[in-house]
């Protein structure tokens, strides 16, 4: 008799060509609340299951454990980020958690692109007061020669760079928290040759003096206790009058009541924001509420949402599954509880 393996409904709907075609497997949609995801892993006697961005806090693990016993439980997630699993939880109960690193890299590359190019020509302004009868819009910038810090020089960071600078001919500044030697080491490459690969102008471990210098800084952190409020009151307070701020990477690294003060009183000129404190947003002070400001521009967390990066995450959310199943644990993507700040 195959396994049971629970998938919740919206990464199941994701890529529900993938997950009905699974084979080896009685694979089941269900609803991503804790409790309920709890009552079925009972219910089914259930070792595996796939989960998407939801913090799960107790009856999770509670359910696996009891169900797994001696040999043990998976929660692979659908995606990268893993701060909505407990890890310490998890291990507590016999459970593996694993990831799927690399397959929404480009994705979400390119959607920084995107909201960085709206920002620049006041896209959404503009959109919205063609919707009012208004047929002007306030004037943009062009980003060839404005100078990009990428603060995370991780996999999606490194593309980013890479697109800005060959794509758009941005001086690009990576921030990281290697130093020099690590990163050679951890690449394999010389720091020329990475400079040259992704367009990088200049790299350092010295993150303040990026937020001072770029015309434009993009996130892209993990979310720890480390990067927690990041991008914080003095670090906004660094950068230019005119500059912008991308974050699609947790919503957690940043201060978003500072952010609403900054661009309020116009000491940044804008932001786009993928990802939220609280998701759905909610803003962190009622009378700051992201929404209310021109400046800002906001999508609900769809940066790796594409067709082609759903069919690689579940593919590869499968593939953990699988070879936990086959005792091939070695070969699993697990996650490490404690990561660097700047993995991109």
């Amino acid at each position: 008799m195959p396994e049971t393996l629970l998938v919740t409904h919206s990464e199941y709907q994701k890529a529900k060509n993938v997950f009905e075609q699974a084979d080896g497997l009685c694979v089941l949609p269900v609803a991503g609340e804790e409790s309920v995801l709890a009552s079925a892993i009972r219910r089914h006697r259930c070792r595996a299951v796939i989960v998407g961005v939801t913090p799960y806090v107790g009856p999770l693990y509670e359910s696996l454990a009891s169900v797994a016993g001696r040999q043990g439980a998976i929660i692979a997630r659908f995606g990268v980020g893993h701060d909505g699993i407990d890890k310490t939880l998890a291990a507590e109960g016999n459970i593996t958690v694993t990831n799927t690193p690399g397959v929404l890299d480009q994705s979400v590359a390119e959607h920084t692109l995107w909201l960085l190019g709206n920002l620049a020509k006041r896209v959404s302004v503009a959109q919205q007061r063609l919707f009012d009868g208004n047929f002007c819009s306030p004037a943009g910038m062009e980003v060839t020669g404005k100078t990009l810090g990428i603060v995370g020089f991780g996999a999606i960071g490194r593309r980013v760079a890479a697109m800005a600078h060959f794509g758009f001919a941005m001086k690009v500044l990576g921030a990281g928290r290697e130093d020099v030697k690590q990163l050679q080491c951890r690449m394999g490459k010389s720091l020329e040759t990475i400079k040259a690969e992704y367009g990088l102008a200049e790299y350092t471990c010295d993150v303040d003096q990026v937020f001072r210098r770029a015309d434009v800084v993009s996130l892209h952190l993990a979310a720890n206790a480390e990067t927690q409020d990041f991008v914080d009151r003095q670090r906004l307070g660094m950068m230019k009058p005119g500059a912008l701020l991308i974050n699609t990477a947790r919503g957690s690294v940043v201060d978003e009541d500072a952010l609403f003060d900054a661009l309020a009183t116009r000491q940044i000129a804008g932001a786009a924001l993928d990802v939220f404190q609280r998701e759905p947003y909610v803003p962190l002070s009622a009378d700051k509420d992201l929404r209310t400001l021109p400046s800002v521009v906001l999508t609900p967390h769809i940066g790796s949402n594409t067709k082609e990066a759903n069919r690689r995450t579940a593919e590869a959310a499968l593939g953990n599954v699988k070879r936990f199943f086959a005792g091939a644990h070695n070969q699993l993507d697990c996650v490490q509880p404690d990561e660097i700040a700047f993995p991109g």
